[in-house]
């Protein structure tokens, strides 16, 4: 109790004699709330110390165990000390609500710093009267006491209706201001009404229970992060109810067993625990599912309709295909108006499926942003106007699932809910089956893999007759058109001349084709990246010459030098095919830059040109072999760089803009 109360207390009904009282009902309860509120405290300084908001309920729940436990001592032994320890304690709490109110929410308000400094000055001065008997056990201690205790219990829910409801929050802060009004106004209704007797005003002391009860409302949101729907919290409720008669049955029959009271409340704890350890999982297991069953909507048609679209997805022959299944099951959810997936692209022909609302590099930043906030939550948040710093601005979907697939991000779920956001136990249905798309997209890009090979294999063996066949009868036409040269006139040397040239261009067009589908050994080691790249631009600025003129070229490569396990040769042929077509699509000249980089897992190496961009009509098919939009161009160079890089683990991807140049970025492992 918070009241101060004076006299003997050897003559309270309570106490029974060698200097303790009588456990009742409020020492218990003080005793659980001060054990909850030390192993919340030290939890959260140990492992969420960055959390400014986590740091503030830690030193909350400190001071609460620093009232709740002298008050349990107060109440099974004969000393007044401790009822003066609690009450100074309990009187630094409203300065320290008003803290945790303040770190709460996304903007505080600017003088909640002034506030909570002039409260630790009033609490210390309460201190002060705590030692004085006459201040101490006057009524108008009581009085002044709860005169400091409402108005600051008050103001720091004013913070979180003012500063955090209407400030747009997301949905998951909208959540937790909820669980906090909640919790925390009954909290701060209840617990101080302790001081009432001290006034002369009877009534019942019930702040310790209502001090649990503000934990179980903001235990879940602080520790785990994972606030639950109020049928949730009414179904947690009967199945923790559930629990408590069947501890307490084994407790009574532990009592009539033994034959005697445990008074002592450590024996209590040590058989209590004893259950716990051995009954609780098995308990909560069987509980955890009927509660499931009958709370959350439709769970069993869910978990039904989509595993019958999973077993669809091992048989998909294509990324089109799973994107197809994948939409058509979220679809046919309850509370899903429409999803939609979104898998990376390996680059080359590989562009993936759909499309992310914002670039992938960002969606990263925010999902880490969002996951550092929320460990728990799988699902983010897609806030648009009303995102919070650690939500994705998007207003086109409401949230979205990352699927990842050893530690690498390969595609995102999508989604926009029905009516009203899930819950976030009718969200977790859906997990199951969105985990498993990452390796269903895998699996198809490896039998794509296989298949290119196989292909690769036949079309070589192809490549082969066809080279001998076509360079024999070249190489006749040459031979013969050069001889006839030497004794033609000069306007038929012209002409014999041209099929000179062209019969040279067959044997080009035939050596690439070659080289393309039936490649040569590869040497792979490991190698710098500044070596190949640095040859690949010497070379092109020998074989352009005054080609060069107007191109201004520069490389940047990044410290440490970034390493790759593959074959010198094959690298430098890809940079030079690369710096080639940048070249040639600035026939005005501009900045032509060379990028090497690298992640610490990754080795990149970026061509960027400032030349005409890529036509939309031509992207789809940049990297098939004999596309070309060059009047003489053979059309097997970005060809050979996709299967070079591919076959070293990589990918190659490009991004343009008509009118303003094109970056093509090669990904290699590092190593």
């Amino acid at each position: 109790m918070f009241r101060a109360i004076q006299g003997d207390t050897c003559n309270s009904p309570f106490f029974s004699g060698r200097g303790l009282r009588e456990v009742d009902y409020y020492a218990q309860g003080s005793l659980v709330a001060a054990v909850v509120a030390l192993a919340i405290a030290g939890y959260l300084r140990v492992w969420a110390k960055e959390d400014a908001e986590a740091r503030a309920f830690a030193s909350l729940s400190f001071l609460i165990f620093l009232w709740c436990f002298p008050e349990y001592l107060w109440k099974t032994l004969d000393s007044e000390f401790w009822h003066r320890a609690a009450l100074a304690a309990v009187m630094f709490i409203p300065p320290f609500v008003l803290r945790y109110s303040s770190a709460a929410v996304r903007t505080p308000p600017r003088w909640h710093g002034t506030a909570f400094v002039a409260g630790i000055w009033i609490s210390a001065a309460f201190l002060i009267t705590v030692v004085s008997d006459r201040l101490f056990f006057s009524p108008w201690w009581n009085v002044g006491a709860l005169l400091y205790v409402y108005p600051y219990l008050g103001l720091s829910l004013y913070i979180v209706v003012r500063y955090g409801f209407r400030a747009n929050p997301s949905s998951i802060e909208r959540k937790k201001y909820q669980f906090l009004l909640f919790g925390g106004g009954i909290a701060s209704l209840v617990a101080p009404l302790n001081f009432l007797p001290g006034t002369g005003v009877s009534f019942p002391p019930l702040a310790s229970f209502a001090v649990l009860l503000f934990f179980y409302f903001m235990a879940t949101g602080i520790l785990h992060l994972h606030f639950f729907e109020f049928p949730d919290i009414v179904g947690r409720a009967i199945i923790l109810v559930i629990q408590v008669f069947a501890f307490a049955v084994v407790f009574g029959v532990l009592e009539v067993v033994s034959g005697r009271k445990f008074w002592f409340p450590l024996a209590g704890t040590f058989l209590i625990s004893f259950f716990l350890l051995t009954f609780y999982p098995v308990l909560m297991r069987r509980l955890g599912g009927i509660s499931s069953d009958l709370l959350v909507r439709e769970s069993r048609t869910i978990h039904s309709g989509l595993g019958d679209f999973a077993k669809k997805i091992p048989e998909s022959a294509s990324l089109g295909e799973i994107a197809q299944i994948v939409e058509e099951a979220l679809g046919r959810v309850p509370f899903v108006e429409r999803a939609s997936l979104w898998i990376q692209p390996e680059g080359g022909t590989d562009e993936g499926i759909g499309t992310l609302p914002v670039r992938p590099e960002e969606y990263l930043r925010s999902l880490g942003r969002f996951s550092a906030r929320f460990p728990v939550l799988k699902f983010m948040e897609h806030g648009g106007s009303r995102a919070a710093d650690v939500s994705i601005w998007d207003d086109s979907w409401d949230g979205s699932f990352p699927i990842f697939l050893r530690g690498k991000l390969v595609g995102v779920a999508l989604f926009l809910w029905k009516e009203k956001t899930p819950s976030f136990r009718e969200r977790e249905l859906l997990i199951p089956f969105l985990e498993g798309i990452g390796l269903a997209a895998e699996n198809i890009r490896q039998k794509q893999r296989i298949q290119k090979k196989e292909h690769f294999a036949t079309v070589g063996e192809l490549a082969a007759g066809l080279a001998h066949e076509v360079r024999t009868p070249a190489g006749v036409i040459k031979g013969a058109a050069q001889f006839l040269s030497r004794e033609a006139p000069a306007r038929d040397r012209e002409f014999l001349d041209i099929i000179v040239e062209e019969a040279d261009r067959l044997n080009g067009v035939v050596t690439e084709f070659l080289e393309y589908a039936r490649p040569g050994g590869r040497t792979p080691k490991k190698i710098s990246l500044r070596d190949p790249v640095e040859r690949a631009v010497a070379r092109l600025a020998r074989e352009r010459g005054n080609g060069m003129s107007g191109i201004r070229s520069r490389v940047l490569v990044g410290e440490p030098v970034p390493t790759v396990t593959a074959d010198p040769s094959e690298i430098e042929r890809v940079v030079f095919n690369l710096l080639t077509n940048a070249v040639e699509a600035m026939p005005d000249g501009g900045d032509l830059t060379v990028r090497v980089s690298s992640n610490g897992t990754e080795s990149r190496i970026v061509v960027e040109d400032a030349g005409t961009g890529i036509e939309d009509a031509d992207r789809k098919h940049l990297f098939r072999p004999f596309f070309t939009t060059r009047e003489r161009g053979v059309g097997m160079g970005l060809a050979i760089c996709r299967r070079i890089v591919e076959e070293n683990g990589g990918s190659i991807a490009f991004h343009t803009v008509a009118g303003k140049g094109s970056r093509f970025t090669v990904k290699l492992p590092e190593g």
